[in-house]
């Protein structure tokens, strides 16, 4: 979903389905003009990403041991 993308890429925030189309409506708002660039706008997104997985296509989470050391050899070689 666009919107999500669109959250996760520039905010860091990982929405599920809804907040995906909150964010999507709110762009289609301001390409018409109805929300100006210029207006203070305040999205609620309370939704996390975690939950809707199914709904997005993206590989599989890695799974690793709940250990620092399992977290450094998986990511910091």
């Amino acid at each position: 979903m666009p919107g999500i993308q669109l959250l996760a890429e520039t905010e860091g925030v990982f929405t599920e389905t809804a907040g995906g189309v909150t964010v999507a409506v709110a762009q289609k708002l301001v390409e018409q003009g109805r929300i100006k660039k210029t207006d203070l706008t305040v999205l609620a997104i309370t939704g996390n990403g975690l939950k809707t997985l199914d709904a997005l296509d993206l590989a599989p989470p890695q799974v690793i041991e709940p250990k620092l050391a399992a977290f450094g050899q998986q990511y910091l070689g």
